[in-house]
């Protein structure tokens, strides 16, 4: 067990239980990993090394890839926002989209993979105690913080409203699982093919003069240019907004500076960036400058 900071992480060697094609594109990892699961609170993070244990990786070479999986794996970790937690289980899911070839490597791991995790990383969300109307608002795969965000809410008995942003129909996941889970889901895809035509933010302007109240609150995760919108439709409505930001995180834990966030009173006044791996991945809208 490594000690970053206040918090404990550790570094795991979680087996893949399920790895499955959820959406066009979009998979769905369940991994056993039961000191993560213990701890982890909703908005945190994990920073997986997408190469799994030599004799799996040598069977990847037989993928039709080119050049083989197993000899383009990426140096860097990858950061993933933990989707799901079963704490009984001991089990967690990473949801994400094949981008690149450190997404694609992890869309062949079979059940039974081993795969090194770092985690729980970050700061989460601030669960609210007061009974206001909450809007969860994802666009693509910033979907991935809500269900578990939306677990801890109804494990509190509070309701909520589901706000889900897509390309295309093909590519939305999380509908009947946030509904499970209490949510009011609504739906926007920017061709129109599932819910309203338009980007989720068109939502968001609607949910927000339907729900002046100074209780409530947005939680938002997706592309830094719809948070840069969700933030500032927040502010002229004067509402409270907690963002998850989506960027690369090299190490997870401060040292390698890569993941740089400006505060928005200036990085004179305050003397340094925010980091989404420390500071993060969860801020206040207010507590940064997107645009």
């Amino acid at each position: 067990m490594l000690e970053f900071g206040r918090s404990k992480k550790g570094i795991f060697s979680c087996p893949v239980l399920t790895n499955d094609e959820v959406a066009r594109g979009i998979f769905l990892m369940r991994l056993l990993a039961p000191e993560i699961a213990a701890s982890v609170r909703p908005g945190q993070f994990v920073n997986v090394k997408v190469s799994p244990e030599q004799d799996a990786k040598n069977k990847l070479q037989t993928a039709t890839c080119h050049p083989p999986l197993a000899t383009c794996f990426p140096l860097l970790r990858r950061p993933f926002s933990v989707c799901e937690v079963d704490r009984q289980a001991g089990t967690i899911s990473l949801i994400w989209k094949v981008i690149g070839p450190g997404t694609l490597a992890l869309a062949h791991h079979q059940p039974g993979t081993i795969l090194s995790i770092i985690g729980p990383l970050g700061r989460g969300f601030d669960v609210p105690n007061s009974a206001g109307p909450l809007a969860l608002v994802a666009g693509g795969v910033g979907v991935a913080p809500l269900p578990i965000l939306a677990m801890e809410l109804a494990a509190r008995g509070k309701r909520f409203d589901v706000l889900l942003g897509s390309r295309t129909a093909d590519e939305i996941w999380g509908r009947s699982e946030l509904a499970a889970l209490g949510g009011d889901v609504r739906m926007a895809t920017d061709d129109g093919s599932a819910g309203e035509k338009g980007f989720v933010t068109k939502l968001l302007e609607k949910w927000l003069q339907e729900n002046a109240s100074l209780e409530a609150q947005v939680f938002a995760c997706g592309p830094m240019p719809m948070l840069a919108v969700v933030a500032k439709l927040c502010r002229e409505a004067r509402m409270p907004a907690q963002l998850s930001i989506e960027t690369m995180m090299g190490c997870g834990f401060g040292i390698c500076m890569g993941c740089p966030i400006e505060p928005a009173a200036g990085v004179e006044k305050l003397g340094r960036y925010y980091l989404a791996c420390l500071d993060g991945p969860v801020f206040s809208a207010e507590a940064i400058r997107l645009s």
